[in-house]
């Protein structure tokens, strides 16, 4: 199984999307005109609405003419900060247009503890987290995230990035049913696949595409996503037309010669799937997995040079790719490095620590060096992997 490449319109929430905000719908949860107490007991006194909607409406004109400054001046006011939670987003907006991303995020988390229910600044705040790399905070910011057919479909793809990026697959599928069908259209419906395939629900994504092909079957991702399922299904001539029909639509996808390659090895063909990897490599040569694929390949051919060669320009792309240390690792048992396979082994479990394989390889590599206690351990720890990954299969 190779990667899932999601294909998703991005989903940000920009400075233009909270310009649209304004005039798409009125404020929501917005605080009348009275006074709050924030976080200090502090008493702030609201605006009167008219006032603040003539603030917003300056502070988005600004936005739009690239005026941020501005925009942060007309909005840092705690009568509108804490009045109306547009004005959080149109700040935190300027703020990132301004490069300030500290400021940013700090402004959508004050935002967020006043109006906790409202869509657009959770999904705005889980962006900035999801951004920074916080994917558990990004999941809190959505805790009570819930997409209806009023959300905005910009924010139900937020909402369905971060879920999938934190393996909550279930509740990104709750989205992604909810955006396909309040706004069907090609990205919706790919979103909606990949997120069923991540799941491995393949059957259901070729049943539900195939019902789509009269109407997408002229657009390469719909084909490649098609493609995809059907490779993981093992329905390689289904898969290698679909995929051939991508390339012929958009010869530049660099996933689309990838899945065509693969196909193409399971078909036996790996001459033209060492070219396909080739093409794949030339559109995106900072991917590993392309050069460990083709590794593989040569491992195939008994071409131990060319295996090593791909191997070693999968590690330059990424050194923390594990099924490429696993690999070397294997071929330097068979050449007798055996210090240097453990190396690479004990990496390879390093950034895979559910590999069987990389610890089946340990327990040889240490064997043979005569390390009998260090083969034991590597032996008792196959048998907890083993167990817990069958048992994550059982769920």
């Amino acid at each position: 199984m190779f990667n899932k490449s999601l294909v998703l319109v991005a989903a940000t929430v920009s400075v233009c999307a909270c310009i649209k905000l304004l005039d798409a719908a009125p404020a929501r949860q917005a605080i009348p005109e009275s006074t709050t107490a924030d976080a200090s007991g502090k008493v702030n006194v609201c605006s009167s609405r008219s006032v603040i909607e003539a603030d917003l409406g300056k502070a988005s004109q600004s936005l739009e003419q690239a005026r941020y400054q501005d925009a942060v001046d007309t909005l840092r006011s705690p009568s509108l900060l804490n009045c109306d939670p547009r004005a959080g987003l149109l700040f935190a907006a300027a703020l990132e247009a301004e490069g300030n991303l500290p400021a940013a995020e700090q402004s959508l988390e004050r935002s967020h503890a006043l109006w906790p229910s409202n869509d657009s600044i959770a999904a705005s705040l889980a962006r900035e987290y999801l951004s920074s790399g916080q994917t558990g905070k990004a999941v809190q910011a959505l805790a009570h995230f819930h997409a209806t057919s009023s959300t905005r479909l910009q924010e139900m793809q937020m909402a369905a990035v971060v879920y999938l990026t934190a393996n909550r697959l279930l509740l990104a599928q709750a989205i992604a049913e909810t955006a396909y069908d309040t706004y069907p259209s090609l990205d919706t419906l790919l979103l909606l696949a990949n997120v069923l395939q991540l799941e491995g629900k393949y059957p259901a994504v070729i049943r539900f595409l195939g019902s789509k092909r009269a109407t997408y079957s002229a657009s390469a991702r719909f084909l490649i996503t098609l493609a995809e399922s059907e490779y993981d299904s093992a329905m390689w001539v289904s898969a290698r037309r679909d995929i051939e029909g991508a390339i012929a639509l958009d010869g530049s996808s660099f996933q689309a010669h990838y899945i065509l390659a693969n196909v193409l090895v399971r078909q036996g063909d790996l001459d033209r799937a060492i070219t396909e990897y080739r093409s794949a490599i030339s559109l995106n040569p900072g991917e590993p997995r392309t050069y460990y694929r083709l590794a593989l390949v040569y491992r195939t051919r008994n071409n131990a040079v060319g295996e090593e060669r791909a191997l070693d320009q999968a590690l330059a792309a990424n050194g923390q790719y594990a099924p490429a240390h696993c690999e070397m690792g294997r071929m330097l048992i068979q050449e007798g490095k055996l210090q240097d396979a453990v190396n690479h082994l004990k990496l390879a479990v390093q950034y895979n620590p559910n590999s069987e394989e990389a610890y089946f390889l340990l327990v040889r590599a240490y064997a043979r060096l005569g390390e009998r206690n260090q083969a034991e351990a590597m032996v008792k720890r196959l048998e907890a992997v083993r167990k817990e990954n069958h048992r994550g299969q059982g769920r």
